[in-house]
C-alpha cells in the first residue's frame, strides 16, 4: 500500500476494493452552511462555502450519520478526506477526485477552487505541479516520499540542518500563499510533501480562504489560534499553525501531543505553551504562537539568521 496519508488528508472511513469499485463508508464530520457562487467566480474570491464549528476548534462528530457511497476506482488508493479521495494512477500521477454524497456540490467547488489556487500561484518549487483539471478532478504530481508527518514518525535521527531547511521552506511556502491573498487554513506536517531530495512542497488548498472568502477548512486544536470560530482566518492564524508545524519539525510530535484536546485548547487560550527553550527555533515558534511576528517572510529571515550563526 502506498502512503496512506500521502496527500495530507486523514482517512475518515472504512473502504474496501472489489473488482473496479471502492465501497466507501464515510462519516461526515462537518455540517455545511453554504452560500455558493458559480465556479467561474472562485478566482475572484467569491467562494462562500464554510463549515460549522461547534464550541471548540475540534471537529465533533458524535451525532454524525454514516453514509455508503460507491466510487469507481481509477488507481491505487492513497488517501481520503471530507472533500475528495486521492489515487495513484498507472501513469505515475495522482488524481484527487470529488467525494460524492450530500456535500458533493460543495466538494466540486472546493476542488475547483484548489485548481484556481494552483493556477494563481503558478509553478513554484514549494508546490507540486497541477497537471490537469477536469470533471474527474485534479491530476497532480506524485511525491513518492510521502508527507512530512509520516517521515518524522519514521525517522528519529534527523540532522538539525535538515530540520532547519524544512522550517525555512515551510515558511517560504506560507509566504508564497500570503503574497497572493491566500490563507491556507490547515498548515500542518501532513499537508507538506517531500521530494526525493527531501525538499518541502505544500498541498491541500481545497479548504483555503482566497481574497477573504470564507474557508471550508480549519486547523486542528494543536495548530489553532484560539478565537471565536466565526472569525475569518488571517495571516496570524496561519502563522500560529506555522509555529506548531515548526515545533513538530524539531520535536517529532505536535504541541502537547500527550494531553487531551480540550485541555490543549484551554492552555492555548491562556497562552500557556510547551517549553521551547531547548529548541534551536524556540524563540521563533513562541513568537508565532503569541502573534508577535508579522509574516512568514519574517519567520524565514529569522531561521536563516540561525542558520548563518550555526555555519560561522
Amino acid at each position: 500500500m502506498a502512503f496512506l496519508h500521502w496527500f495530507g488528508l486523514h482517512p475518515i472511513s472504512a473502504f474496501w476494493f472489489t473488482f473496479k469499485t471502492w465501497i466507501w463508508s464515510w462519516v461526515p464530520s462537518v455540517q455545511h452552511l453554504t452560500s455558493r457562487s458559480p465556479i467561474k467566480d472562485v478566482e475572484k474570491g467569491d467562494m462562500q462555502t464554510s463549515s460549522v464549528k461547534e464550541t471548540s476548534p475540534e471537529i465533533h462528530n458524535a451525532n454524525a450519520k454514516a453514509y455508503d457511497y460507491v466510487i469507481d476506482a481509477k488507481g491505487e488508493f492513497l488517501a481520503g478526506g471530507t472533500t475528495g479521495i486521492v489515487e495513484l494512477l498507472d501513469d505515475g500521477t495522482a488524481l484527487k477526485s470529488v467525494l460524492p454524497g450530500e456535500n458533493m456540490e460543495s466538494n466540486i467547488m472546493n476542488i475547483a477552487k484548489e485548481a484556481s489556487i494552483y493556477r494563481r500561484l503558478g509553478p513554484h518549487e514549494r508546490l507540486i505541479q497541477l497537471l490537469g483539471h477536469s470533471e474527474d478532478g485534479l491530476v497532480l504530481e506524485y511525491m513518492e516520499k510521502g508527507n512530512l508527518k509520516a517521515y518524522l514518525l519514521a525517522n528519529s535521527s534527523i540532522p538539525t540542518d535538515l530540520r532547519l531547511k524544512w522550517a525555512s521552506q515551510v515558511a517560504e511556502a506560507v509566504q508564497l500563499l500570503h503574497n497572493s491573498r491566500i490563507i491556507h487554513c490547515d498548515i500542518k506536517p501532513s499537508n507538506l510533501l517531500l521530494t526525493e531530495a527531501l525538499d518541502i512542497k505544500i498541498i491541500d488548498f481545497a479548504g483555503s480562504s482566497v481574497d477573504g472568502s470564507r474557508p471550508s477548512a480549519c486547523e486542528g486544536t494543536r495548530f489553532y489560534l484560539p478565537r471565536d470560530w466565526r472569525e475569518q482566518p488571517t495571516v496570524a492564524t496561519d502563522l500560529f499553525a506555522l509555529g506548531s508545524t515548526i515545533y513538530q519539525i524539531f520535536q517529532g510530535t505536535s504541541p502537547y501531543a500527550e494531553i487531551p484536546s480540550d485541555e490543549v485548547e484551554r492552555l492555548f487560550t491562556q497562552k500557556e505553551f510547551p517549553d521551547v527553550s531547548g529548541i534551536v527555533c524556540g524563540d521563533i515558534i513562541k513568537k508565532c504562537w503569541l502573534s508577535q511576528i508579522a509574516s512568514a517572510g519574517d519567520v524565514r529571515k529569522a531561521i536563516h539568521h540561525i542558520i548563518d550563526k550555526l555555519n560561522c
